[in-house]
């Protein structure tokens, strides 16, 4: 963050809150979310995702002078400031958008962000997919995306909403992955492992959660196959064969890291150059069942992806490869 100038303003109850100002006179947006960033309450850092969700009665906007500001600075959690701490109104600033065919597209997406960041958001929406594609995921209603804070992901769904983390969902990795959901349920011209088995209702059900852990396998999958310097960290939960201990048990990051490159390489033909439309969904529906990603196991699941796969497919079964991978070796289904 840049350097500003700073404003004491002192409250009615003795406090002296030192403030950033712009040249314009206004607290810059930077400042904002830094504070937001960093409040400590009880000795931790706040449940920021939880603040955001739970919208206050005094709602602030951006545009605001450190005297105004003050009351917030000194305690969030008692007042919001809209985009920061709270949900804003949608930004639909299109004039930039010349093709009429992509234009009308992003009628049907709902940003929810700083006002400087909607540009880039709508970018990054035509860059992870074809205009075709993007036609899919509008075709069922409009879509909404979120940019805010998440406690434990760089991005999540729910329903047609997709939101990423402030600080680490707005790429192409991340929308790849959220849009790719949308498109499994969404676009009839999908079967197999590319083509989802979830409800609309199940992504966010406990009770599905072999299910949820099926959907992110297949999920990932495309990701890696579409992704532009695609990352995950679903991979900390693919299980390996330790051959010494003859069992099963989850990788080392460094394991992870290597499971996710190769996966990369398998997706993508070895280019390394992600793929779209048709050529990512016959990769996913090709290659997933020899992938390392097919062994997904999340947290509370019962049975490894590709498993219950097999459950409901009984010709699909785990390909072993035919190199030994990381010394461990692959143990089929």
């Amino acid at each position: 963050m840049q350097e500003y100038k700073i404003e004491k303003v002192k409250l009615t109850n003795g406090h002296v809150c030192s403030i950033p100002v712009g040249k314009d006179g206004y607290v810059p947006i930077d400042a904002l979310v830094k504070r937001f960033n960093s409040v400590v309450e009880k000795g931790h850092i706040r449940n920021r995702s939880k603040d955001y969700d739970q919208e206050a009665s005094v709602v602030l906007p951006t545009k605001i002078t450190p005297r105004e500001a003050a009351a917030w600075w000194d305690a969030p959690n008692r007042y919001d400031i809209e985009y920061i701490d709270t949900p804003g109104k949608v930004q639909k600033n299109l004039g930039h958008i010349k093709d009429p065919e992509s234009k009308k597209i992003h009628e049907k997406f709902d940003i929810i962000c700083l006002p400087s960041e909607e540009k880039k958001i709508r970018s990054i929406i035509d860059e992870a997919y074809s205009l075709e594609e993007r036609q899919k995921l509008v075709k069922n209603g409009n879509v909404t995306v979120v940019v805010r804070p998440l406690q434990d992901s760089a991005g999540n769904i729910v329903g047609r909403k997709i939101e990423l983390d402030r600080d680490h969902g707005k790429n192409n990795s991340t929308f790849v992955h959220e849009g790719i959901h949308l498109l499994r349920r969404d676009d009839e011209s999908r079967s197999g492992v590319a083509k989802t088995t979830m409800a609309v209702s199940d992504l966010s059900k406990a009770s599905e959660i072999n299910n949820l852990n099926l959907e992110e396998s297949c999920t990932v999958a495309e990701q890696m196959a579409r992704g532009k310097n695609p990352s995950s960290g679903y991979y900390q939960f693919v299980q390996i064969f330790d051959e010494k201990k003859k069992r099963w048990r989850y990788p080392t990051e460094k394991e992870a890291s290597d499971m996710m490159k190769e996966d990369r390489a398998i997706f993508t033909n070895g280019t390394n150059k992600p793929l779209k439309g048709k050529a990512a969904i016959n990769s996913v529906n090709e290659n997933w069942s020899r992938s390392n990603i097919s062994r997904l196991k999340i947290e509370g699941s019962k049975t490894r992806a590709i498993d219950e796969f097999s459950k409901r497919n009984p010709m699909m079964k785990e390909v072993k490869s035919k190199r030994n991978t990381h010394s461990l070796r692959r143990k089929s289904s």
